[in-house]
């Protein structure tokens, strides 16, 4: 959450910026919003059971280029996601050639297990935005992974409560891309993204990959 409290404080300077030095049709040109959606974990092995609802955030500006007096445009962007992978079995070694999940003990007592995964994400939409309002948009994004890491929090076998985070997850794929999808009204778009690329690499761990669906607020 930090990262992205960050990301929209840089955003928010870099629009300052911009705005002290270039006219206000440009400045209109510039949107900032905020993804909020649950993962659909496709293609998982039976010994990865996840929950429903495997929340994620993401958070992205971009600019847009109008065609003529059309309602249509096309935007480019930088954006952060972050993905979370709610499991009942654990990886059970972060650092193995090939990355296995196993279930965690019915004798253990746990709170949760996760994979969190986190993206610099670069963004192409084509939109189109009607006078009442109305918006539509179609789109592709490319990401650069820049952190997989693992928490669990739950007892150890002598019984005591820890929470272990282990980072630098091996053998998750460097990058992601797929298209997204956003239809809404004003600032608020209900919102799609399919991840074409696994997880992991190839022969390296699951072919799991997320589908992405949820909301977006688009306040600039």
């Amino acid at each position: 959450m930090k990262k992205i409290l960050l990301f929209i404080l840089a955003l928010l300077l870099v629009s300052v910026t911009f705005g002290q030095k270039i006219g206000e049709s440009t400045i209109k040109r510039f949107s900032m919003g905020l993804d909020f959606y649950t993962d659909i974990w496709l293609n998982k092995p039976p010994e990865i059971d996840t929950r429903a609802i495997n929340q994620g955030i993401s958070a992205f500006g971009m600019y847009n280029y109008p065609f003529g007096e059309s309602d249509f445009s096309i935007a480019i962007g930088v954006g952060v996601g972050f993905h979370n992978m709610y499991t009942k079995g654990m990886i059970e070694d972060i650092k193995a050639d090939t990355i296995t999940f196993i279930a965690i003990p019915d004798s253990i007592d746990y709170k949760k297990y996760k994979l969190g995964l986190s993206y610099f994400d670069i963004p192409l939409e084509f939109r189109l935005k009607t006078e009442n309002k109305l918006r539509f948009a179609i789109g592709f994004k490319v990401g650069f992974l820049m952190d997989g890491k693992t928490k669990y929090k739950g007892d150890r076998d002598d019984g005591q409560l820890v929470t272990i985070k282990e980072r630098q997850v091996d053998n998750l794929f460097n990058y992601r891309f797929g298209p997204t999808i956003r239809i809404g009204y004003d600032w608020f778009n209900v919102y799609a993204f399919y991840q074409v690329t696994k997880v992991f690499e190839p022969g390296r761990g699951p072919e799991s990959y997320p589908l992405s669906i949820g909301i977006t607020l688009l306040p600039f």
